[in-house]
């Protein structure tokens, strides 16, 4: 599944159900619940029409099908044109929306609205093309991988270490590591084990947004850069990654499969770190994990304070 959304982002979830026909809410998350001034206590359970403009109701009631699946929840709200929330105060507003399906069990199917508000939007679109823009600028490549290469990711980390510290964006680094690379390099050698990296590195960039960015750091670790995320947010975003590369297997030359399981260690960018200390960090604390890390994950600036309490 697509990594589509973050743990900041504001999202309902709703349950289409094929067996009594219906569309209901499950769920709002706190940001939601903070953006639509409503709570899920109050919603759980009510058809998504009640929250919902007559227009966008009318819509879902003619065009949903219940019964083939072909015109779903998620395929018909993604022909919304312009979408809206009625809030709280009864007041309908309009958001960027996208929609990602969720679990399925029996004839229950939920997806998730990941709602974005349009306060702001163009500005924040605006930074981002900017910052998209100098990435292409400076971008080199690794010629054994084709992705971007160490030096282009600590020029990335450069840069969005001074938005970060604008306040315009919010970002964190991570360093994935394939575990057990030495066994599998001396089973496999070295053009499969660069294929190998390459495969981690595709799924992570079919999970992630497209302005996140996924990089080589060296035969054994791919840098990503989430963009706009928290902290909170990019250790679940990295712990979901870990298990989207467990379950996709790389396929060898003989069309045998090999799991892969990764250790990833991420930081925040900003504050008084540099871009060479961000990446460091991270290198440092896989180090330091040890060469038979066996998916692990780690933020560095907790594995700091514990440290430092070890110390004391």
């Amino acid at each position: 599944m697509m990594l589509s959304h973050r743990g900041d982002d504001a999202v309902i979830t709703v349950c289409q159900n094929n067996g009594d026909k219906s569309i209901e809410i499950s769920d709002l998350n706190p940001q939601a619940e903070e953006m639509l001034g409503l709570t899920t206590k109050k919603l759980k359970g009510k058809p998504l029409s009640k929250i919902l403009p007559k227009r966008i109701g009318e819509m879902l009631e003619e065009y949903v099908e219940f019964d083939d699946g072909t015109n779903d929840v998620g395929s018909v709200l993604g022909r919304v044109q312009s979408f809206s929330v009625i809030g709280g105060d009864a007041k309908e507003t309009s958001y960027r929306l996208k929609v990602v399906r969720a679990d399925s069990k029996d004839d229950k199917i939920f997806f998730k609205l990941v709602l974005h508000d349009k306060t702001g939007i163009k500005k924040n679109e605006a930074v981002r093309k900017v910052i998209q823009d100098n990435f292409k600028g400076h971008e080199s490549l690794d010629p054994e991988t084709g992705l971007p290469d160490k030096a282009s990711l600590a020029k990335d980390i450069e840069l969005m270490g001074y938005y970060n510290n604008k306040g315009d964006v919010k970002s964190s680094f991570a360093i994935i590591q394939i575990d057990h690379y030495d066994e599998l390099f001396a089973q496999y050698g070295r053009t499969v084990c660069h294929a190998l990296l390459k495969h981690g590195a595709q799924v992570c960039r079919q999970s992630l947004r497209p302005d996140d960015v996924v990089g080589a750091v060296s035969n054994k670790r791919v840098g990503v850069l989430l963009m706009d995320t928290t902290s909170e947010a990019a250790r679940m975003t990295f712990n979901r990654l870990r298990w989207q590369i467990a379950a996709n297997p790389f396929a060898l030359p003989d069309k045998s499969n090999v799991g892969l399981s990764v250790s990833i260690t991420f930081c925040r960018v900003g504050g008084r770190a540099g871009e060479k200390t961000v990446m460091d960090k991270c290198i440092e604390a896989l180090d330091e994990l040890g060469a038979n890390a066996v998916n692990i994950l780690t933020d560095v600036e907790d594995l700091n304070k514990r440290k430092a309490a070890d110390k004391d």
